[in-house]
């Protein structure tokens, strides 16, 4: 199992080779082109939307699930204006931090696309015990005009614009801003590895988080904050452990293969044998006291450190009555019962040309209705072929406007 990682890169986008300019200096493309681009969008569109984005998740409560940010419909304090950052004028007019700042808010895979799309969306990737704010008083979808309307997946829930999500936590990562270099993050220019936080989900870049174990030698990270501030993992004794020890911001040593009592300054503590004679072992009683927190001021006088941990390194937290109440309060149940992430149901469509799910909805019509859409089709097609045909004759290149008037020529004769 590899660790929860991305890896950016600078993509580049080629001007179409079948591309010319015309007379009014605007690009030519031609059908074979264009149908060419509409293929390969269409295949980019089927790897990255690859879901039915037809539910909200709204009513599954608070779950672990893939999250997004829209700062469209919301917007930055100044501190997370972009403009204010290094990297700020990658990112869209629009979206600097105003004094008009709102709270920040996140939404389920299927509001991103059917509630915002064409605004500027941030994906946030995973999170646990996220319900999804769309609709809601944090989050009320803008319309091209400006003004807000409700989630279009719960249309008939109008209510919600009143209700907020309590359970809900928000971090900078809601603003497109990650790591603790707190640098807002954009895909077409960022470079290397990040690497995500099991416990706080917030993502780091492996420059700021120093030396690395290799990836297939680690499952999960830890990051240095999460281990200061949980103590179930911090005073965790697991050889599947790997201590990444911090000096200057940056982790300078790896302590692989030992427990962290060891790494952290503090030596392991042995369950003493049992004594001869003493018969079958039974099951102890769960111990009031933590007996792993016996070393708790070594390791709190140690250096921080980060943690790399192997597959199956949960099985080592102590269930001790102090963990099991830090883990309870805290809210880090998934430290001990594994938790599924809700992904969108997969949409067997989305592997099919536009063409080839339009034939697939006409088989499904009646008789009838698929009679009168078949008659519909010849119409038009035979249409716009005779519309065009001067064009091909004389060479002129078919424009925007062209074909605009063809449609409203076309919806007058129908009485549209």
């Amino acid at each position: 199992m590899a660790a929860s990682e991305k890896h950016t890169r600078e993509e580049s986008v080629e001007a179409d080779p079948a591309s010319a300019a015309g007379d009014g200096g605007e690009a030519v493309v031609t059908a074979c082109s264009y149908l060419a681009m509409q293929a390969e969008l269409e295949r980019e569109a089927a790897e990255v939307l690859s879901g039915k984005f037809d539910e909200c998740t709204f009513d599954m409560g608070y779950v672990h699930q893939p999250l997004f940010a829209c700062l469209t419909c919301t917007r930055p304090p100044a501190e997370y204006a972009r403009t204010a950052h290094a990297d700020g004028a990658a990112g869209p007019a629009g979206a600097g931090g105003t004094d008009e700042a709102t709270e920040p808010a996140g939404m389920c895979y299927s509001c991103s696309i059917e509630c915002h799309t064409g605004h500027d969306v941030v994906e946030l990737f995973t999170k646990r015990h996220f319900r999804c704010d769309c609709g809601t008083r944090r989050l009320l979808p803008q319309t091209a005009a400006g003004s807000t309307t409700c989630c279009q997946l719960k249309k008939t829930r109008a209510a919600l614009a009143e209700s907020e999500n309590h359970d809900n936590e928000y971090n900078h990562n809601f603003w497109g801003f990650y790591c603790r270099c707190d640098r807002f993050y954009n895909p077409s220019s960022e470079s290397g590895l990040m690497v995500q936080c099991y416990m706080c989900n917030d993502w780091y870049h492996d420059a700021c988080v120093g030396t690395m174990p290799a990836e297939d030698d680690y499952a999960d990270y830890i990051c240095r904050e999460c281990v200061a501030k949980h103590a179930v993992v911090r005073y965790i004794r697991s050889a599947k452990a790997t201590c990444g020890v911090v000096s200057d911001g940056r982790v300078v040593r790896l302590d692989g293969g030992v427990v962290v009592g060891d790494c952290a300054g503090a030596p392991p503590q042995q369950e003493p044998p049992p004594a001869e004679g003493a018969g079958p072992a039974r099951k102890k009683a769960r111990p009031d006291a933590c007996r792993l927190r016996r070393d708790q001021e070594a390791v709190d006088a140690a250096q921080p450190f980060d943690l790399f941990m192997a597959d199956g390194w949960r099985e080592d937290i102590c269930t001790c009555l102090d963990c099991m109440r830090e883990i309870s309060a805290g809210g880090l149940v998934f430290l001990i019962k594994e938790e599924a992430v809700v992904e969108p149901e997969e949409d067997e469509t989305r592997s099919e040309s536009l063409y080839e799910s339009a034939l697939k909805q006409l088989r499904a019509m009646d008789h009838v209705r698929a009679v009168d859409a078949a008659s519909a089709y010849h119409s038009l097609s035979t249409d716009i072929k005779d519309y065009l045909r001067p064009f091909a004759a004389s060479g002129k290149v078919v424009t925007g406007q062209d074909i605009r008037a063809f449609f409203e020529q076309h919806g007058a004769r129908r009485g549209d």
